[in-house]
């Protein structure tokens, strides 16, 4: 049966009153917690730390494709370092987009650069769910500027990849990998400021790189 694909005004099944913070979501999960450039500002900025130092415990760098890309980092127990000691998170007010979706996927259109919702068979096994509106469990403000930005950013590491496919040199693949993490993570965006602004700004600026 083809997956069902939806948008953020749907409804789907979710929600579940039987949840208990049961923590099994957040646990177990290697590197597939990749952060994107709204995840990390977010994590500095809440938590009062830059990347650098994130990168000290929480977070960890993996390679897609050629890229070298930030994820949460388990702990040797092997569970995300923001679960407590009653396995609930601990950052859920600014969690990463990654686990705001869970149990949903997306689904990303290369003609019309914006991607579209779909949910994850057996991706939570709790009985009992409830329909909820999909902008409603994603929590995110202004939610079509997020989506832009997700799409934005999905297609600019979509076409970095083919830019690092097709180069040899290992010093201008390693340049173009440093030099992505360098403007969309380590530099730090100003907090007073519009953070899709700032972002639109560095990303017509790398643009120019490719």
């Amino acid at each position: 049966m083809a997956t069902e694909l939806l948008t953020s005004r749907d409804m789907a099944r979710l929600y579940c009153d039987a949840c208990s913070g049961c923590g099994d979501c957040c646990c177990g999960m290697g590197d597939t917690i990749h952060l994107d450039p709204y995840d990390c500002n977010a994590l500095t900025k809440n938590l009062h730390r830059d990347f650098a130092s994130l990168l000290q415990d929480t977070i960890g760098l993996h390679e897609e494709q050629g890229l070298v890309l930030p994820h949460l980092k388990m702990t040797d127990a092997g569970q995300c370092p923001f679960l407590d000691s009653a396995r609930r998170c601990s950052i859920h007010e600014f969690r990463p987009g990654l686990c705001r979706l869970f149990p949903l996927g997306r689904n990303y259109d290369p003609t019309t650069l914006s991607f579209s919702y779909f949910v994850v068979p057996d991706g939570c096994d709790m009985p009992g769910k409830a329909k909820i509106r999909i902008s409603k469990w994603l929590g995110v403000p202004d939610l079509p500027r997020y989506e832009k930005f997700v799409a934005d950013w999905h297609f600019y590491v979509r076409d970095v990849q083919a830019v690092l496919a097709r180069t040899q040199d290992p010093a201008s693949r390693s340049a173009l990998t440093k030099f992505v993490l360098q403007v969309f993570f380590v530099t730090p965006y100003d907090p007073s400021r519009d953070f899709y602004e700032l972002f639109s700004m560095r990303l017509n600026e790398a643009r120019t790189v490719l």
